[in-house]
């Protein structure tokens, strides 16, 4: 029997109310089908009851549905009849008849791993990286299962290592897509609050998880030891194979034996392969923290460096640009004759066969004594104005000055270089060497013309 396809188990035109016009309509209807199923105790309410339900959404929306491409309905309880007779056409709902002749609308089977793949879609549901791999260590821990190693053990160790290979890379993607979020035309403002907002969603949440408490590497060499003690062990993998051959219904002992030995030799690849997976994670966490921190360097740069001159000459020429004033653009750009024969000019560069007189060295002994302390001075007062993560701490600890907590909003901000600092202080929060951490909130703050996520500065 050939492997089944998506199409042979689902409907046709099942997708249809999810590509219409009313697409949200519909999915909002399916989201409150289904949590209205959710009490009873199979996937099937009265009909009426479903009509009350979805009417009771649409009262709110006043907004006409045609289910005819013709005819426009306004009415909630006519919209509701309307989207069940819809949902039942392409496949969603069924009807069923109780013996007191009540009619059940009832979920189709398929719709539901459907329906929860929505519900997890919105609701954004971060998987326990831990929880999943002390699971894989735990089955293949219990001696009590290796009864029935096939059942018990190996299918769901498989399913589960897929899961979190899955979630790893939804990971990588999330990152990926904070990444592709950024633009050129983002202002300083929505750069620190998409900086902020992936902080605090990617990078204090799943990411920092995955390093520290739910390490996935912690149980990883006692789940490979155990998957190949299995492969060598020839009283579990008979019953394995036996196993195998009841629940997938195939009498080829065989097929069967090798498919077994495929499922335990991809489990311990897919263990093997979790460290290319997460140094791509780590190269995309670091590039994504660096490119938010560069932009918002370089858009509140101002002053004489060479970054704000450049802000600000770009900004006034795009500014001119956008109102169509093109007549001063003329100015930045002019011809003049070239007094000297560049390296990538046309003409031959001739080749100098007479060498001039050489200079004598100087007879100068260099920098004194007193320039060099000087010169050292200039570097060390360089240093101590970097944003180095020491430096960062410093300033913290000095700013505490024996509190246990600070808002942020007592921060010091005289100017946008102020700002920066603020963001330094945010990203090596997390380091274990450091003499302060800080406590987020959801709400936002008003700082020198920008708007920042409150947090405060603990003492450790």
């Amino acid at each position: 029997m050939g492997m089944k396809r998506l199409f042979d188990i689902l409907p046709v035109d099942f997708f249809k109310p999810l590509t219409s016009k009313y697409r949200q309509a519909y999915a909002d209807c399916i989201m409150q089908l289904f949590n209205a199923f959710k009490p009873e105790i199979s996937y099937g309410v009265g009909r009426e009851i479903v009509v009350k339900e979805l009417a009771d959404y649409f009262e709110a929306d006043d907004a006409e549905m045609s289910f005819d491409n013709e005819t426009f309905v306004s009415d909630a309880r006519e919209k509701a009849n309307g989207v069940i007779a819809m949902l039942k056409r392409c496949g969603w709902i069924e009807y069923e008849q109780e013996t007191n002749h009540q009619i059940n609308v009832v979920l189709c089977e398929y719709a539901i791993p459907v329906i929860e793949s929505m519900n997890r879609v919105i609701r954004e549901e971060e998987a326990e990286y831990q929880g999943i791999i002390s699971q894989i260590h735990a089955s293949l821990q219990n001696e009590e299962l290796y009864s029935k190693p096939y059942e018990l053990i190996i299918k769901g160790v498989m399913e589960n290592t897929e899961r979190l290979l899955s979630e790893l890379k939804k990971l990588n993607a999330s990152i990926k897509r904070h990444m592709d979020r950024q633009t050129n035309d983002m202002g300083a403002d929505e750069i620190l609050n998409h900086f902020f907002e992936y902080h605090q969603n990617i990078g204090s949440k799943a990411y920092l998880r995955m390093k520290t408490s739910e390490n996935i590497s912690y149980f990883r060499t006692a789940i490979i030891e155990r998957i190949e003690w299995m492969m060598e062990s020839p009283e579990i993998m008979e019953r394995a194979v036996t196993g195998y051959m009841e629940v997938e219904e195939t009498a080829d002992t065989d097929q069967a034996y090798d498919q077994v030995i495929s499922m335990l030799i991809d489990i311990k690849s897919s263990f093997y392969r979790l460290d290319d997976i997460i140094e791509e994670i780590d190269r995309k966490h670091a590039r994504y923290m660096r490119s938010a921190v560069m932009r918002a360097r370089f858009l509140l740069a101002t002053g004489n460096n060479l970054e704000g001159k450049l802000s600000k000459i770009l900004d006034v020429y795009v500014r001119q640009l956008n109102e169509g004033n093109q007549s001063d653009m003329e100015t930045l750009f002019s011809m003049y004759p070239q007094s000297f024969i560049s390296p990538e000019s046309l003409q031959t560069i001739p080749v100098t066969k007479k060498l001039g007189k050489i200079s004598n060295f100087s007879d100068d002994a260099g920098m004194s004594e007193e320039e060099r302390q000087l010169y050292k001075e200039a570097l060390r007062m360089k240093n101590r104005s970097r944003f180095s993560r020491k430096n960062i701490n410093e300033y913290v600890v000095k700013l505490l000055d024996g509190r246990d907590a600070l808002p942020v909003t007592e921060v010091p901000v005289t100017s946008r270089r102020d700002l920066i600092r603020i963001i330094y202080i945010s990203i090596y929060a997390g380091n274990h060497s450091n003499n302060y951490t800080i406590k987020r909130s959801g709400r936002q703050v008003e700082m020198h013309g920008y708007s920042l996520p409150y947090f405060d500065i603990l003492k450790k």
